[in-house]
Parts: structure tokens; sequence; C-alpha cells
């Protein structure tokens, strides 16, 4: 998620000037999905693995 800008100038030196708008285009809607899903992962993190505090009251 912290690479947009470097995969953005690699596509643009890689593919030339015809594909890398469409390439471009594509690693920014990947960057929008991957921090979406990103803060839907940590939303749902306690729902899935359980909370913190159960993990502790079962070890202890």
């Amino acid at each position: 998620m912290r690479n947009l800008s470097i995969a953005s100038a690699i596509v643009m030196t890689a593919f030339g000037k015809e594909q890398s708008s469409e390439i471009a285009l594509i690693i920014a809607m990947a960057y929008i999905i991957q921090v979406q899903a990103a803060a839907w992962y940590v939303k749902f993190t306690d729902k899935i693995f359980g909370a913190v505090e159960e993990a502790r009251l079962q070890l202890g």
C-alpha cells in the first residue's frame, strides 16, 4: 500500500506511453481496494480471531 508512486513510475517507464495510463489507472484502483480491504480486516479481526482479552484469560 505504501509503494503506489514507485509502482506507477515503473509502469510508466516499462510499458511506454501507450499503455502506461491504463496500467497506472489499474494500480490506482488496486490501491483503493487494498486500503478498503485493510480497513475491513482491522474492523473484523476481533470477530474472526477473538478479542485480545479473551485470549489472555484463556492462557492465564
